[in-house]
């Protein structure tokens, strides 16, 4: 009787490749809000604000820590987004179904951090243009 030696794997190849799928769209969604993080801050750094609103540098300067800590995050789960590619990489090499679960569990674990990141930074976002929209200058001659 002939046996096949070679490792037989439960982890469907489909179900990788959807992993894998979602985790190049982390990716690429992280990689846009590093630009947007970029880009506002030089945003609330340029002098296109009126100058006499009360408490006007004070505000941008919140907003402009918030975009600090929005951006040590995405930087975090960039990484952890890199590093779990390995690791979904490595469910081919489990050997109970035990082992798939678990890098299963810690996938959708990332992708609802993810998705609360997102959120969160949406809101801020929304939050800020609608503060600094309101007050940028009309004319490049405006006060």
């Amino acid at each position: 009787m002939n046996r096949n030696t070679s490792k037989s794997f439960s982890a469907n190849e489909k179900d990788i490749d959807r992993l894998l799928k979602e985790n190049s769209s982390w990716k690429n969604s992280l990689s846009f809000i590093s630009e947007e993080i970029f880009f506002f801050t030089i945003f609330l750094t340029a002098d296109i604000f009126r100058k006499n609103v009360l408490n006007l540098y004070e505000k941008l300067q919140i907003f402009y820590n918030d975009l600090q800590e929005y951006k040590k995050t995405n930087i975090e789960l960039v990484r952890e987004v890199h590093n779990h590619r390995y690791d979904i990489e490595g469910i081919r090499e489990c050997e109970d179904i035990s082992c798939e679960v678990f890098y299963h569990d810690e996938h959708i674990k990332l992708g609802q951090r993810i998705k609360m990141f997102n959120e969160k930074f949406e809101k801020f976002k929304l939050e800020m243009m609608a503060y600094t929209g309101n007050n940028l200058r009309k004319t490049s001659k405006e006060n």
